[in-house]
């Protein structure tokens, strides 16, 4: 008797990376793209704004079809090196990408995300190393009977990390991912709870780095006169940042089982898992074990430190980190072969984040030389409707924002723009300003290339593919839920 075959269908088909209808789509129509934007290039003085959203669109479409985040940030990044340099020829298209990588590496952005990133994983290490990180997870462990329990101590552990996003998605990825695979609950729900509470918990206090920004824009475009206006203009933006407070409380929802399980959450595939370090519970023969103290005393330095250097985490990890190793080897806690192993481990394992976070920049930076915010801009301040302006702008910018995040700098073009014209018709300020503040925390949510994805990814230990789809609809739902809030408070306010 032969046995039947069963048939793919279409979609199987389109998803396998390995059949031929699925490299025409990913690899055929990004080789393709890429000849048009070298075309393109030659035969136009000046690039078009509008070629930016040609780009987006290419990145969520490859990104989704092919779940493969690093490969879509190198085609979007080379597209648009091939608009700004394609009119060089071979030439200039290498020159020009040696100007960008080199420029990009050099930023002090990119070197304070390199030595925030490292620094924190290996402080990480040396908390899990000496065994202190047991003691904090043991505390857990005795308070969570449930999955729900559990999710709830990753919610709830936003507020005393509320001041750095870095911080908080590395920290906790590393600390709560090997208890939810001891408790048995999947990866994905203490992941999405990390990423969706990330920014907007850090855009509704005002007592971080994120608060400054804020307050200075606010100075610098003349809508107040000194810092202490800014940061009061800023509180005002706090209760109509609709997006960050659905999103906290939609994530609480979520923890509790209130919110049914979607996607991802409600499917895990522990298959995509990688290692996460096992939490060190196992006291070495002669060797003393890190306590609650051991644990929390290096994260309460750096956040009193971080407030003297204006919520700046780097300065303050280069004082805690070498405190903190010679208070353990004082201690007796770790050794030289723990410290090395983990400063090489700590820095190694977050190459690939690196990888991804320069062809991040890359793209961000071409999209600034083509002017695509300005663009964006310009699209939402042409409806000049009072009450519809709010929701316009978050709508605008969260199509921008879930290809690709670009959040500060989203603010600091737009902001010069977006506030006189508010004035200027009658529509409230703050809740403008508030729609942008949410449509960068949407992005931050939802973008499949957004730097919080992949952070996130690599201390949970999943693929940043994959962690995009398990964020994707619930954010979509809060992005809707927040769309109608301002097209209510937008009317009344």
């Amino acid at each position: 008797m032969k046995e039947t075959v069963k048939k793919k269908g279409f979609l199987s088909e389109l998803l396998d990376q390995d059949t031929l209808i699925h490299k025409l789509l990913t690899y055929g129509v990004a080789l393709a793209l890429l000849v048009v934007c070298v075309v393109v290039s030659r035969s136009v003085e000046e690039v078009s704004p509008a070629l930016g959203t040609v780009i987006l669109v290419f990145l969520l479409y490859y990104a989704f079809l092919s779940r493969r985040i690093l490969e879509t940030l190198i085609f979007g990044a080379l597209m648009g090196i091939a608009l700004l340099y394609g009119s060089g020829g071979a030439g200039g298209l290498v020159d020009g990408a040696q100007e960008m990588f080199y420029g990009i590496m050099e930023t002090d952005d990119y070197v304070w995300l390199l030595l925030n990133c490292a620094m924190l994983n290996i402080v990480v290490r040396l908390l899990n190393k000496c065994g202190a990180t047991y003691a904090f997870a043991d505390i857990i462990r005795k308070h969570t009977k449930n999955a729900k329990r559990l999710n709830l101590w990753t919610w709830l552990m936003q507020f005393p990390m509320f001041f750095d996003d870095y911080m908080y998605c590395m920290v906790l990825g590393r600390v709560m991912t090997p208890i939810y695979d001891r408790e048995k609950v999947p990866r994905e729900e203490g992941a999405f709870i990390i990423q969706t509470t990330a920014e907007p918990i850090r855009a509704l206090f005002p007592f971080t780095g994120w608060t400054a920004f804020m307050a200075g824009l606010f100075v610098i475009e003349g809508f107040v006169d000194d810092y202490g206006g800014g940061l009061l203009a800023f509180i005002h933006t706090v209760p109509y940042s609709f997006y960050c407070w659905v999103a906290i409380l939609g994530s609480l929802l979520l923890a509790l089982g209130v919110l049914p399980k979607i996607g991802a959450m409600k499917h895990p595939n522990p298959a995509l898992y990688t290692e996460i370090e096992e939490l060190n519970d196992k006291v070495e023969e002669g060797k003393r074990h890190g306590n609650l103290f051991d644990f929390f005393a290096p994260i309460v330095a750096l956040v009193v430190l971080s407030y003297f250097y204006e919520w700046d985490l780097v300065p303050a990890l280069f004082i805690v980190l070498p405190v903190q190793l010679i208070y353990y080897m004082i201690r007796g806690i770790i050794n030289t072969e723990d410290v090395e192993e983990c400063i090489v481990e700590g820095t190694k394992e977050l190459v690939y984040l690196y990888i991804l976070i320069l062809f991040s920049y890359i793209l961000g930076t071409v999209l600034e030389e083509i002017s695509y915010t300005e663009y964006l801009v310009g699209i939402a301040g042409s409806f000049a409707i009072p009450g519809l302006l709010p929701v316009l702008l978050f709508v605008v910018f969260c199509c921008s924002e879930a290809a690709m995040s670009l959040n500060w700098s989203l603010l600091l073009v737009a902001f010069p723009v977006i506030i006189p014209l508010a004035l200027e018709i009658g529509a409230n300020p703050y809740m403008c300003a508030a729609a942008m503040i949410s449509a960068g925390a949407f992005g931050n949510n939802f973008c499949p290339v957004c730097d919080f994805t992949s952070l996130t990814a690599t201390s949970t230990g999943l693929p940043s593919g994959y962690q995009a789809r398990n964020c994707l609809p619930y954010s979509l739902i809060f992005a809707g839920v927040t769309a109608v809030l301002y097209l209510i408070f937008g009317f009344i306010v």
